[in-house]
């Protein structure tokens, strides 16, 4: 059984319109992830956006089409955009350099969330009076 991979990512459904009309009229079905969610959380969360998706056997024809209809064929090696910005931030930060991605990844989400805390609960000491 085949099995759904995403072939390209947009910050907008309406951006992503254009390749699936692209994909089905070369024959190749595609599914959109994300559609309502992104439209209904821009701005105030990011859900990686709107996702293409076709069926793994459809990978290598999808990928000839796009490339003929000047769509950039990011590498394998290639990581998306917000992987490279947490790695360059995690580099900064002597003690994650000696973890992978997702591990730096877990501890700046959980040094963030502490900070959040303790700023929420030393802030609230200082309004009640």
């Amino acid at each position: 059984m085949d099995k759904m991979v995403e072939i390209a990512r947009f910050q907008y459904p309406a951006e992503a319109q254009t390749l699936m009309a692209l994909l089905k009229s070369e024959g190749i079905e595609c599914y959109l992830r994300n559609e309502y969610s992104t439209q209904v959380m821009a701005g105030y969360v990011d859900v990686g956006g709107a996702r293409v998706e076709i069926l793994e056997s459809n990978v290598p024809h999808a990928l000839e089409v796009m490339e003929a209809g000047g769509y950039d064929i990011p590498t394998e090696d290639e990581e998306p955009e917000q992987i490279r910005a947490v790695a360059s931030w995690a580099r900064h930060i002597p003690f994650l350099r000696n973890y992978s991605l997702e591990k730096q990844i877990v501890i700046l989400f959980v040094i963030i969330a502490v900070f959040l805390a303790l700023l929420i609960f030393f802030g609230s000491g200082y309004s009640s009076n």
